[in-house]
């Protein structure tokens, strides 16, 4: 496994996200001290309605046993490292999806690097040295459609079998259906790339929002950052209200924006507020 990182815990700010829970890189690093807790585990990018379900749930059992609720992640997407021919583009970056799953009440995140040496466990391996042995897992939390291990091996039957052998129970939460499809990630990135907006919202329980670095006018949004088509349409720049122009080729550019200006250079966040173009 990778060497770790710890992101020391800060106090909440627009931009750049940041966590206000602790946020480890990698197993190694949580604290000896942390203790038994509960883990919820996934992609979680977009931290959607159907993610906060499975915190939901998570605190749930924490409060019931008395422990701290963990959120397991991954960076970069598994497809991406794998391969796999999916639209990967990201909905929140590790800070941002940290930031929420913070608002939505976990203790702490942890951040694995996904590697092909990491995809090349066993679902015994993966269980073993991340979930009983890394976070000391006594309950472990993951959608209906969870798998894990080389080539997606484990499933939720054999995450419970090996639960039983490894000391952990595992509590499995049905997946949230929106109105006229799973409330997924791919569902909110199909929504962006077309740009109804106003589902993706739906999806996300909240407006896309996308960060970036600014300079002068435009916006350069962080890496593989989920867009909509290119258009100008109405949003927040730092959270003041204004016009914003999406470019071919993956930037932005602030049109207007009305109230106190963010400074012309630095972090920014874009909010999308609502769908289509304005002409």
């Amino acid at each position: 496994m990778e060497v770790p990182v710890m992101t020391t815990a800060q106090a909440p700010d627009r931009t750049p996200s940041r966590p206000v829970v602790p946020l480890w890189w990698g197993v190694d690093a949580v604290p000896d001290r942390f203790g038994p807790c509960v883990v919820t585990v996934g992609v979680f990018d977009g931290v959607h309605r159907g993610h906060r379900r499975l915190i939901d749930h998570a605190r749930a059992v924490g409060r019931e046993r008395g422990l701290p609720v963990v959120l397991l992640t991954f960076d970069p997407h598994p497809a991406r490292v794998l391969g796999i021919d999916r639209d990967t583009a990201v909905l929140t970056t590790v800070d941002r999806r940290a930031e929420l799953a913070a608002a939505a009440g976990v203790d702490a995140v942890c951040v694995l690097r996904f590697t092909t040496g990491l995809a090349a466990r066993t679902p015994h391996e993966f269980a073993r040295d991340v979930l009983a042995r890394g976070l000391e897992a006594a309950a472990v939390v993951v959608g209906a459609n969870f798998t894990f291990g080389v080539r997606a091996a484990g499933d939720v039957t054999t995450l419970a079998t090996l639960g039983t052998g490894l000391g952990f129970t595992t509590h499995v939460v049905p997946l949230l259906q929106a109105v006229d499809a799973p409330c997924s990630s791919t569902h909110a990135r199909r929504c962006i790339r077309s740009g109804r907006l106003d589902a993706a919202a739906r999806a996300l329980g909240r407006p896309h929002r996308v960060d970036g670095a600014r300079r002068g006018d435009v916006v350069r949004p962080d890496p593989g950052t989920a867009l909509p088509p290119p258009g100008r349409y109405c949003g927040l720049v730092d959270g003041c209200a204004g016009d914003v122009e999406v470019l071919p080729g993956g930037r932005v550019r602030i049109v207007a924006a009305v109230g106190d200006r963010p400074a012309p250079d630095g972090p920014v966040s874009v909010v999308f507020a609502g769908n289509g173009t304005l002409r």
